[in-house]
């Protein structure tokens, strides 16, 4: 690794979420790869878009956790206020945001699709 990916490396460790934050508002499933944060949220289709799903309980995201498809590369982190607000803003256009409102039979979930203006604007 050179002296460029090693700097990254660290600016992502300190953005991202280690497993000691507690999610405040939410919690998301992040990419784990070769021990550390991609900085990569798991996403969901919907017609042309990808979502991302926003947990309201650490148990909610756990329990959606052990039914994705490619659960060894990810991991559960809570999103602070400061963490959700650098999503938010560095999410492309396509990109669309959903609060997960319950948790159903073999890990479907309902949740409600947010915009990310109305996400912004619950005070992140």
């Amino acid at each position: 690794m050179d002296k460029q990916d090693n700097d990254m490396t660290r600016l992502l460790s300190a953005l991202l979420p280690d497993e000691t934050v507690v999610g405040n508002p939410y919690w998301a499933l992040m990419q784990w790869k070769q021990d550390h944060l991609t900085g990569t949220l798991w996403t969901i289709p919907y017609h042309e878009h990808q979502v991302i799903p926003l947990f309201t309980s650490r148990e909610q995201a756990e329990q959606v956790h052990l039914t994705i498809n490619t659960p060894d590369q990810y991991v559960v982190r809570g999103l602070s206020r400061m963490h959700l607000h650098f999503v938010v803003r560095t999410a492309s256009k396509e990109t669309h945001f959903a609060v997960v409102d319950e948790i159903l039979a073999n890990g479907q979930f309902a949740l409600t699709l947010i915009t990310p203006q109305n996400l912004l604007a619950r005070g992140v």
